[in-house]
């Protein structure tokens, strides 16, 4: 008998450790259960973020696509515009290089008028020195010839009257 209540001993305290362990897996599924409804609440919460965030994505980038395009546009108007800004300087390099040259030549050309001008201004009075020395050769040599003429004839004293009146001049 002391066999039996032996193992009735043996059995409740089994079933003791058996009902523990029960118990204890009924908590921890408990537990387990709270865990899971709130990181399930706490996943719908994080999709509802997540949605959001994507709704908030999307409607930035409708908002970004006309700026993306303006700025498109700018980026051309400005490389045009850098180009036009390179064909403008080229013409005016080129402008001011013939405007140099153009002054080069007036420059070369004004001083070789002057030295014309000097050249004639110098010949013309070296012609005039020469005109008034023949003149006065001229009507020296006619004053000469009018004293041998004789002056009882009519065309020696017409003609010597006119050379001794621009002789006294």
């Amino acid at each position: 008998m002391k066999v039996v209540w032996a193992l009735i001993f043996l059995a409740g305290c089994a079933l003791l450790v058996v009902a523990f362990q029960a118990m204890q897996q009924e908590i921890d599924i408990h537990r387990m259960r709270k865990l899971i409804i709130l990181n399930t609440e706490d996943v719908k919460t994080k999709e509802d973020e997540i949605l959001s965030s994507k709704g908030a994505m999307q409607k930035l980038t409708k908002e970004l696509v006309p700026l993306d395009n303006q700025k498109n546009q700018l980026t051309k108007k400005m490389e045009e515009l850098g180009k036009q800004k390179e064909s403008s300087e080229q013409n005016l390099n080129t402008c001011r290089t013939q405007k140099t040259d153009a002054e080069q030549k007036k420059t070369e050309r004004t001083s070789a008028i002057n030295t014309l001008k000097t050249n004639q201004n110098a010949e013309i009075q070296k012609v005039q020195e020469e005109i008034q020395s023949l003149q006065k050769q001229i009507l020296d040599r006619d004053t000469k010839i009018c004293s041998y003429v004789d002056k009882e004839r009519e065309e020696g004293r017409t003609l010597c009257e006119d050379k001794m009146a621009a002789s006294k001049q």
